[in-house]
């Protein structure tokens, strides 16, 4: 794909639908354990899915920040034709990565419950916990070399590679979770769907390696220049995306230590579903954005921003339309989202279906503040798209976890996302109008 001269709409659906792909299976990693366990062990299932969600950003959030900047900085290199710094870009980010794998993988592998208490769990839901854990200890490294590799594959040009190994990773964590879990198969329960999740995330890594023996890909290891000034490009260009990632886990952390000192294991079992479906849909609204910024990178490098802003016009109107999906689904469907995810018990369901509905309002609204963190990112516009990106994703919620349970009660928590949203959504439109009176 010609990124600099390429038809946008055309580039942007190809992108689109390869992140979409990707996107979707991801989401299958922690959805189906969530599905399985809910299944398996009820209400405490859930309760233990909710305390070990805040390890995926820890795992994907390093990953992200020099995968997102590092693949941003080589795009906008390409584009102005200085090839050298691209591929140093490259190096950097794939080194950087390798290393905080592992310090991830060890530290997850040595200390399981010091790092589980943390997050909240207690009793019953802590063991349960160390249980889903184990095995996604071991396989943790994959988790953070994939987000920061396939960045890079994309902004390569390549689009099939990084969608099959995903999809194949998610086919058999489906099937691994169906045969490791439930008594029918293996019968190793929640240590059966963190052993289905890791072997599937091995085989997607696995997979995504495959690029580098293609004769297409243009991805060499060089020895870098200017390395501080390189890293510091990485780490501001790519601080947004590390920022929405990270912030997932302490806000979860927030949540469930409010939940839990409030409201009790109902209620902490109904927000592990509420949860996962939220980041679902996110998820899909991050491939917006991720379509959005190697054509987006590539015209700002080539001083083209006319194609820039044709590229944020589709996403914005994409990111719209499947938060208005997104939202009717839950809005009408929430019993049956609940049902779906867990084996559910009278009180559950008593509380169920509103919190459901209250917690995922925003869906409608949520995609304009990401894909405009996402474009200001990619036009190397760092203290904006981090403002949006801090706002959205960390300062508004975690201000509001606490404030609104103080002020009206614990049952206002679960507005705390929707209105951090709309707050968000009013700071990125003004950024937004005041970069397009720029351009």
């Amino acid at each position: 794909m010609d990124l600099a001269h390429g038809r946008v709409t055309g580039l942007y659906f190809k992108m689109l639908f390869s992140a979409l792909g990707s996107m979707i299976v991801t989401t299958i990693y922690s959805t189906v354990d969530c599905i399985c366990i809910g299944q398996y062990a009820g209400p405490l299932g859930s309760a233990a899915v909710a305390c070990v969600n805040p390890l995926w950003p820890v795992m994907l959030a390093p990953g992200f920040l020099v995968g997102v900047g590092g693949a941003i900085m080589m795009n906008n290199r390409r584009g102005s034709g200085n090839g050298h710094d691209a591929d140093g870009y490259f190096t950097l980010s794939f080194f950087f990565a390798l290393f905080v794998s592992v310090v991830i993988g060890l530290s997850f592998i040595l200390f399981p419950e010091e790092i589980l208490s943390f997050f909240g769990a207690e009793g019953e839901v802590l063991s349960a916990s160390i249980e889903y854990m184990r095995p996604l200890a071991v396989a943790a490294p994959t988790f953070t070399m994939c987000a920061g590799i396939t960045p890079f594959i994309r902004g390569d040009g390549e689009t099939v590679i990084p969608t099959v190994a995903t999809i194949t990773g998610g086919v058999v964590n489906i099937f691994g979770d169906v045969f490791f879990v439930f008594d029918f198969g293996l019968g190793l329960g929640l240590f059966g769907a963190g052993l289905a999740t890791a072997i599937g995330q091995v085989v997607s890594f696995l997979l995504i390696l495959l690029y580098f023996l293609r004769k297409k890909c243009k991805l060499k290891l060089t020895k870098p220049d200017k390395i501080l000034g390189k890293f510091k490009h990485i780490f501001s260009v790519g601080f947004p995306a590390f920022i929405i990632e990270l912030s997932g886990g302490i806000v979860g952390l927030v949540f469930i230590r409010v939940i839990s000192e409030g409201l009790g294991d109902a209620h902490l079992a109904v927000y592990g579903t509420a949860s996962t479906v939220l980041v679902m849909f996110y998820c899909l609204f991050y491939a917006t954005g991720t379509a959005l910024q190697p054509i987006v990178a590539t015209s700002h490098g080539a001083g083209m921003p006319e194609r820039s802003r044709a590229a944020l016009k589709i996403a914005l109107i994409s990111a719209m339309g499947l938060g208005a999906l997104f939202f009717l689904a839950v809005q009408l469907l929430p019993e049956l989202i609940l049902r779906f995810y867990m084996d559910v018990t009278p009180e559950v369901l008593l509380i169920g279906n509103d919190i459901m509905r209250t917690y995922t309002a925003a869906l409608p609204i949520a995609g304009i503040s990401i894909v405009a963190s996402y474009y200001m990112q990619s036009v190397l516009r760092h203290n904006a798209s981090g403002l949006i990106a801090l706002l959205r994703a960390l300062l508004w919620p975690a201000l509001l976890v606490l404030l609104l349970p103080v002020t009206f009660g614990y049952g206002a928590i679960w507005w705390a996302i929707p209105i951090a949203e709309l707050l968000t959504l009013l700071v990125s439109v003004v950024i937004l109008v005041l970069d397009k009176k720029k351009v």
